[in-house]
């Protein structure tokens, strides 16, 4: 076979390699601005910074250290915080020109609240309005408008049409993002599992647990998962927030399968 085929056919791989993966990494390009820190810390604490980069086209809203400091004030468990700040993560991508042309002057988008399953019916989607004056805010659907107080001030990065970092004047939440995880919620305490499974000396005889009194082995797995996947709201109804970059190992080996019979036929 020529080798010119070879070389085209190779070239075609690491072309079709370089489009399944994104390419941007948020904690780099917020680590460039220093008002933005503490934004760009919570996104990693939260596990959203990973969700972020797992993602080809997305808008990531950053807010000021000041107005963090207000938020992380409140004491907010971590799920509820993860729930907020995946309010500002639009799974759309806008940058300054597309703000100031939305057609009929406002659009709803969808963000990784509503996209990981966690929002309750449209909860998670952000209205993007134009105001008078031309400020553009953003509203999310279960805020009266209103109320809405939260603007876009200016463009931090842009990467059309892979990511997009827009400042805005503050914090975007809702009573449904603050709500307590519905999970956490349900789960019974050890006090409540024992008297459930039996009378409370039903485990006289039985062997000692490794794990320790009033916990299992189960549920230590179940605490593990949750803190390495930022919470059950990972995954819920069949869906995840990284569904999408999930599957593109199957495609690329399908890319890779095709190269190779294409070079067996050559």
């Amino acid at each position: 076979m020529p080798r010119a085929r070879v070389v085209h056919v190779m070239l075609l791989l690491f072309v079709a390699l370089g489009a399944c993966r994104a390419t941007h990494n948020i904690t780099a390009i917020l680590a460039d601005h220093r008002d933005l820190a503490e934004f760009g810390r919570q996104l990693t604490a939260t596990g959203l910074a990973d969700d972020i980069d797992g993602r080809n086209t997305i808008t990531v809203l950053a807010v000021d250290d000041a107005h963090m400091a207000q938020l992380r004030a409140r004491g907010l468990p971590r799920e509820a915080l993860r729930h907020v700040l995946s309010l500002h993560v639009l799974v759309d991508y806008y940058d300054d020109a597309k703000l100031h042309r939305l057609p009929g002057g406002s659009a709803v988008v969808s963000t990784l609240f509503q996209a990981s399953g966690d929002a309750p019916g449209s909860e998670g989607m952000v209205k993007i309005a134009v105001r008078r004056g031309g400020r553009v805010a953003f509203v999310p659907q279960d805020v009266d408008d209103a109320r809405a107080n939260v603007f876009y001030v200016k463009s931090v990065h842009e990467a059309p049409y892979n990511i997009s970092v827009l400042q805005v004047s503050a914090v975007i939440t809702s009573p449904a993002a603050e709500a307590p995880s519905s999970a956490t919620e349900s789960k019974p305490n050890s006090t409540d599992a024992s008297s459930k499974h039996g009378p409370p000396n039903a485990g006289a005889h039985a062997a000692p647990s490794p794990v320790g009194q009033g916990s299992s082995s189960d549920d230590g797995a179940d605490e593990g998962k949750k803190s390495g996947d930022g919470g059950d709201g990972g995954k819920k109804n069949g869906a995840s927030v990284g569904a999408a970059p999930r599957g593109l190992p199957f495609a690329l080996a399908f890319l890779m399968a095709a190269s190779v019979i294409l070079v067996v036929n050559w």
